[in-house]
């Protein structure tokens, strides 16, 4: 494998690379994480411009005063999912995990150097916001990071 920085020229071979469509998503994780460290991340998304949506047993789910804590309480009985629209880049969340962040994407919603550029970018906010690196695999994968996002704002591909 082929280590490269990314703040080189961005190709069609990262994208073919990283993001083939062979059925299976793409994850993104944040790991060694608490429920304060959820809550920042998802204070940060909600003051972005992103649009949001919330839906808990499959329906839009719209409740103001929202946070982690009632969303990891209420997944005890309901299946809560969280989508962030990022210029049509559809990016979930399910609340798995109290102890990781995850979040998942369609290969087939990057489909040039400008939705690349929306996802890494995606990556490293999380990064930044929590101080720990993010990172992309293969759905499932995550021993075998393919980009890893450093809370300094670096990229590391791995391809």
């Amino acid at each position: 494998m082929e280590n490269r920085h990314m703040d080189k020229n961005i190709n069609n071979d990262v994208i073919n690379n990283l993001f083939f469509v062979d059925g299976s998503l793409r994850d993104f994780y944040a790991f060694n994480v608490d429920l304060d460290d959820w809550q920042k991340l998802y204070e940060y998304i909600h003051n972005t411009n992103w649009k949001i949506i919330l839906y808990k047993d499959g329906q839009k789910y719209d409740e103001e005063d929202t946070n982690v804590y009632k969303l990891f309480k209420q997944k005890e009985n309901h299946s809560i999912m969280m989508t962030i629209n990022i210029k049509d880049i559809l990016i979930n969340c399910y609340f798995f995990y109290y102890t990781e962040i995850e979040f998942d994407i369609d290969p087939k919603e990057v489909k040039s150097e400008s939705d690349l550029n929306i996802v890494f970018d995606f990556m490293k906010k999380i990064a930044n916001t929590l101080g720990k690196e993010s990172i992309l695999t293969l759905e499932s994968d995550p021993d075998h990071p393919l980009v890893t996002a450093h809370s300094d704002g670096t990229l590391l591909i791995n391809i």
